[in-house]
């Protein structure tokens, strides 16, 4: 039961049931990630011509002041705005009376004659009852936000305000200065005002008395504010906004926009709801459609993994939402989302091609919900499309940081010439958008971490992965040159014939050197049963049966796939491991035990568990290996004999059916024989006076 389950999950049935249902739910997603308003029909563009049938007004609506606009016009009525601040006369009178209290007890101790006492008490007093009186701030003007550098204050006292000048209200510094110059004075009008006057601190017995009121204020910021408008004026239902071939002035400009934001923010009746809906769900039929359209037809292959359609179609989804999220904040604007980030990751994992036209359609898409979703869209398309034709292989830093620079003029040179094709006038251009962009093409640089977390994600292998396990310092390489030195040798030399056969056919080179470098790491298991790694006259098959010796040579596969999981190594290198030798026999024991007469020969014990490649790659590591272990056994190594070996090989491969699934043409193979040949003779260092002479 449990076979025939898998066996069902594996059918052509079910992967079109996984497929269809994939797009299904992404059809979904986007359905409610899109606006659940209407959407104006009509593209227009400030300072161009109107490209559609005159337009009449619907129906009444106001037009809206900008933004912009608004908020100009609210700070220059708050300018006139005067804040209101409470006196409270108990904190004056409280410090009035400590102060009077000080001077009768240092009039006692002064033995002062009471009539005068009285008379300084007094004297003194009044300073501060006028510095109290007028009122005391905790800050002056210019470091407090509350208080305005110039005008005046209204000073509310006993429910009745009075407006007075910042300038003649005191500081708690001020009224300290105010008052010592005064009591100064004092000291010196009169030598004995010296004995009391100079016994007590004048800044003891000040303090802040003045609060700012919130809710008057408040209120008075209201009234204030109703006289502002945020509209212009109506336009009348039946009125013309604008003709077929006008100019699109600032005005007009305005009223389309106020039209378009009232008919977007109107869902109007049920029936119209509905409309709505049927809309939407069209458009994102019809644009998956496209996209299902354009796999099947020129990226098929895609379309035949359930790994890689899903990760397209939740790459998209991802940048949708996330650019969904950035337009309803309504804080963030739309330009600082590193949108091309999404085009990278495809061209890094998949194809350039695919990663274009993910780029444009979900570009269409988000250009429906954002603001002047034209604008974006022509920026965003040759944005995406010259960062994915610039970033050939994502191998190093440096190429990220100049696609990043790449991503940023595009976006500047292109976002300049609408500018100036909208506003003919470089003064007009918003060049703040540029920090935007600059903010954009810096984000772009986090596509380094996402491809990491999309490589455990999805089981991916990125070109940067490819090089680090190509290092020879690699753990399983190192020890592969250790303990099985001539097995490194091999691949190193099928790892350079394969690439370079890779490179010329059309492939991943760097996932063919990989795979090459890997293949035979199985062998580390038992070094010393391979020829390569014998020394002279030592030969551990002499003392084993023929199917002894079969099994430890056919094991090295096994072995390789289980060394090569437990250090983490991806599968699309194991892959290289399983199939290097297909299902071919080991030809050497299986010929050995062929010489016994009488002999009855069981062949699975001596046929390779396989698979058969099944691509490019793992073909041509194929035939490299069997190429290149052969021409080691050549004493005499020449152009005759090596095309020979390279002819055979060849033959015996596609014989046995070893070809079958990997997606080589006659032209290929034909390239391939050419590409060994050449590549053989370099190695040996073969000179041309040694190739055969034609008859």
């Amino acid at each position: 039961m449990n076979l025939q389950k898998k066996k069902w999950f594996e059918s052509e049935s079910w992967h079109t049931i996984y497929i269809t249902s994939v797009f299904i739910l992404t059809g979904i997603v986007l359905y409610f990630a899109l606006p659940q308003e209407g959407r104006f029909r009509y593209e227009f563009q400030k300072g161009r011509p109107w490209m559609h049938t005159t337009l009449i007004a619907p129906f009444d609506f106001a037009i809206m002041k900008s933004d912009q606009t608004i908020s100009e016009e609210r700070d220059s009525l708050l300018k006139s705005l005067t804040p209101y601040y409470l006196i409270h006369d108990s904190v004056g009178k409280q410090e009035i009376l400590a102060l009077s209290a000080r001077i009768d007890e240092l009039t006692l101790k002064e033995n002062t004659e009471i009539l005068y006492s009285r008379v300084v008490k007094n004297k003194v007093l009044t300073i501060f009852e006028k510095i109290y009186r007028t009122g005391i701030l905790e800050q002056g003007a210019g470091n407090s936000p509350l208080i305005p550098v110039k005008g005046g204050l209204m000073i509310v006292r006993n429910n009745r305000a009075e407006k007075i000048p910042v300038g003649q209200l005191y500081t708690l510094k001020t009224a300290y200065s105010e008052a010592n110059t005064a009591l100064e004075q004092l000291k010196n009008s009169d030598a004995d005002l010296k004995q009391i006057i100079g016994k007590f601190n004048a800044e003891d017995y000040l303090a802040v008395n003045l609060s700012y009121d919130q809710e008057k204020t408040e209120a008075e910021k209201q009234k204030i504010l109703e006289n502002l408008s945020t509209t212009y004026g109506v336009v009348q239902e039946g009125e013309r906004i604008v003709s077929q071939g006008d100019v699109i002035s600032p005005r007009t400009f305005l009223i389309l926009e106020s039209l378009k934001s009232a008919v977007e923010k109107s869902r109007g009746d049920l029936t119209k709801y509905y409309l709505i809906v049927i809309g939407k769900a069209v458009f994102i039929t019809m644009l998956l459609l496209t996209l299902f359209l354009f796999i099947y037809n020129i990226r098929r292959k895609v379309l035949q993994s359930k790994r890689d359609i899903t990760f397209t179609l939740v790459m998209m989804i991802l940048m949708i939402l996330f650019c969904r999220i950035i337009v309803s904040s309504n804080t963030i604007p739309i330009y600082i989302v590193p949108f091309t980030a999404l085009a990278l990751i495809i061209r890094t994992f998949l194809d350039a091609r695919l990663a274009i036209f993910v780029n444009t359609i979900t570009a269409l898409i988000v250009g429906f919900m954002v603001p002047n979703g034209y604008e974006f869209v022509l920026l965003t398309i040759p944005a995406g499309s010259i960062a994915v034709i610039s970033q050939n292989n994502l191998q190093r830093r440096d190429q990220l940081i100049l696609t990043s620079l790449i991503i940023f003029f595009v976006y500047a040179f292109t976002y300049i010439g609408i500018s100036l094709i909208q506003e003919a006038n470089l003064a007009a251009i918003d060049w703040e958008v540029m920090k935007w962009f600059l903010i954009n093409a810096a984000l772009t640089l986090i596509t380094y971490l996402v491809v990491f977390v999309i490589e455990k994600s999805f089981g991916f292998v990125s070109d940067v992965t490819l090089i680090e396990l190509s290092y020879s310092n690699q753990k399983l390489l190192r020890r592969l040159a250790e303990e099985a030195p001539g097995t490194f040798q091999h691949s190193l030399q099928v790892a350079n014939l394969a690439e370079e056969a890779i490179s010329r056919l059309g492939g991943n080179p760097l996932l063919v050197r990989a795979g090459a470098l890997y293949h035979d790491i199985g062998k580390l298991m038992n070094p010393q049963y391979f020829i390569e790694n014998q020394t002279y006259g030592s030969n551990p098959h002499d003392q084993l049966t023929i199917e002894e010796s079969a099994r430890i040579i056919m094991e090295h596969v096994p072995n390789g796939v289980e060394l090569a999981r437990k250090n983490q190594i991806p599968e699309q290198i194991i892959d290289f491991i399983k199939t290097h030798h297909g299902t071919t026999f080991t030809s050497y024991f299986y010929i050995q035990l062929n010489k016994q007469p009488d002999q009855k020969i069981d062949e699975s014990l001596f046929t390779y568990p396989g698979p058969i490649p099944s691509t490019r790659e793992t073909a041509v590591v194929m035939l490299a290996d069997s190429i290149e272990a052969a021409s080691r056994s050549y004493d005499k190594k020449d152009n005759h004999r090596f095309a020979e070996l390279i002819e055979s090989i060849f033959e015996q491969k596609i014989n046995a059916g070893q070809l079958d699934d990997a997606p080589l043409t006659f032209k290929d193979i034909t390239m391939l024989k050419q590409i060994f040949l050449e590549k053989l003779l370099n190695i040996y260092h073969v000179r041309k006076n040694t190739y055969p002479k034609k008859d």
